[in-house]
């Protein structure tokens, strides 16, 4: 009859059950871990995401339709955009904001009109026509709408069938560009798209 020696003997079922536990601990804390540092960094990418989006999208916004005023059916005479802020934006300073008209035959910078609130601006100006629920201050602020009159001096680019930019810029913000084509028929309020 052989004997065997205790350090030839196999595993038993108990140390194999042993073993198997410290693998799947160890599998367990790995796995822990790696799912962790996912998650940091999936939020550290989605914070960067939306600090990129705010920085490079414009705080304003159109809220409505864009109308071309007209005393001709030749060309526009004057824009109108409803504007507000974006979702999350701080407060704008209105009389801050610089208005250029962009086309393909010329560019211009539209002076903003003085008194800026309430009124109808003069040729190469622009103004607050209107605000609505919106206090006495010049701060476009949230669930504030104003509606902007902007009325260039060249109008080469606001005839049938041209298409046109307005880019309205804050102060230390980037801009919103509003692009529209004149349509072939003007009216006295003619509805850009």
């Amino acid at each position: 009859m052989t004997t065997s020696n205790s350090s030839d003997a196999g595993f038993t079922g108990l140390e194999a059950a042993i073993v198997l536990i410290a693998f799947v601990v160890v599998a367990a804390v790995f796995a822990y871990v790696v799912l962790g540092a996912g998650i940091f960094f999936s939020e550290a990418s989605r914070s960067t995401v939306h600090r990129g989006i705010q920085e490079a999208g414009s705080s304003l916004t159109v809220t409505g339709s864009v109308y071309g005023v007209s005393n001709s059916p030749e060309m526009i005479t004057s824009i109108i955009i409803p504007v507000s802020l974006t979702p999350g934006s701080d407060p704008i300073d209105i009389t801050t904001v610089s208005v250029r008209l962009v086309g393909s035959a010329h560019r211009e910078i539209i002076d903003r009109n003085e008194p800026l609130i309430d009124v109808a601006p003069g040729k190469g100006y622009w103004s607050v026509q209107e605000r609505l629920n919106a206090d006495s201050d010049h701060l476009l602020e949230t669930g504030e709408q104003y509606i902007l009159n902007i009325s260039p001096d060249g109008r080469a680019d606001c005839k049938p069938y041209r298409t046109f930019a307005v880019e309205i810029k804050p102060a230390g913000r980037p801009a919103l560009r509003v692009e529209r084509t004149v349509p072939g028929s003007i009216t006295p309020i003619t509805r850009l798209d």
